[in-house]
């Protein structure tokens, strides 16, 4: 059976229940007194027995009144605690967001903007997942995640594209290689040196091997290797010096290693947030969006570009 109770009837009811008085619960749920008892007759017509004893004095709960109460009091703390979490979910404080980040953004940016989110949203529930770019756009493709942070592709015109972070790539080497002694590095100089290189499914790489291309300088490298780390640790070990994006310095933060920018010409990728076109964002994921924003803006304004001094001396020093 239907029963066809509202929360207004519900609301009414408890405002009288805990004030034992209609005039005080009128004023409580914004009713006049005959509506008020208007409401209660009908929750008591619709339950099949009277709520309240009344007299000119005192208004009391029946035992069936005792009963309703508590469910009552039960549904309607419910009902806040439900509609709280709805505001909270609409506002971006509660809800679920995944993540993929392709390795430099997953090592190099994130760890910093997730910091920053599950400070201000400790209640949104994050998931990751570190994959090679085109892995990532792939998960957001088949709704595995909401969002890539990945180096930018025009190809990909399904995807909507938020700039993050113009990432150039910088020589990492020893400090008592003989390219430390410079400011900047071009490419011919570096050349001259046994390079480490990432694999070929890496963006840095094709970046790197693009450049070697279209300056005919040959491209061997001594070694090459899957991850940035495994890099780092063979540029320690005097096996070479490598070529990697400047947001992965922080991880080469050793006293015996040195970078230096890149020049003639300067190579750097765009660094985005990708979503899918299609797909509606979540306030989480809006939310996680405008972080990822902020920490941007801020790595730019800390940034320091090259001089055009600096340029003209690393022009000289090929």
């Amino acid at each position: 059976m239907q029963i066809n109770a509202s929360l207004r009837h519900l609301q009414a009811f408890v405002a009288v229940a805990q004030t034992r008085s209609f005039t005080a619960a009128a004023a409580r749920v914004h009713l006049s007194q005959p509506a008020l008892s208007a409401t209660i007759r009908k929750l008591e017509d619709i339950i099949g027995a009277s709520l309240f004893d009344r007299t000119t004095r005192t208004v009391e709960l029946t035992p069936v009144g005792h009963e309703v109460l508590g469910f009552a009091e039960r549904l309607l703390s419910d009902f806040d605690a439900s509609f709280a979490g709805v505001r909270a979910f609409v506002s971006g404080g509660r809800g679920r967001i995944a993540i993929a980040a392709s390795p430099s953004l997953a090592a190099g940016f994130l760890p910093e903007v997730l910091a920053a989110f599950r400070r201000s949203h400790p209640a949104i529930e994050v998931r990751i997942h570190d994959a090679l770019s085109d892995r990532c756009v792939d998960m957001v493709r088949t709704g595995r995640v909401d969002i890539a942070l990945v180096p930018d592709k025009p190809a990909n015109r399904d995807l909507k594209h938020q700039e993050l972070l113009r990432d150039h790539l910088v020589l990492l080497c020893r400090n008592d290689h003989p390219l430390a002694n410079r400011r900047t590095v071009n490419w011919d100089a570096l050349a001259a040196y046994e390079l480490v290189s990432l694999a070929n499914t890496s963006s840095v790489r094709q970046h790197v091997e693009a450049a070697y291309t279209r300056r005919g300088l040959p491209w061997k490298p001594a070694f090459e290797v899957e991850q940035a780390s495994t890099l780092i640790s063979f540029i320690v070990h005097g096996l070479g010096v490598g070529v990697m994006p400047h947001s992965l310095v922080p991880l080469a933060a050793m006293s015996d290693l040195v970078h230096r920018r890149v020049l003639a010409p300067e190579i750097h990728r765009v660094l985005c947030a990708a979503t899918l076109k299609t797909r509606p964002l979540s306030p989480a994921v809006s939310a996680f969006i405008e972080t990822c924003l902020k920490h941007a803006r801020r790595r730019r304004a800390d940034a320091k570009p090259v001089s055009a001094t600096a340029r003209k001396a690393n022009s000289r020093s090929a």
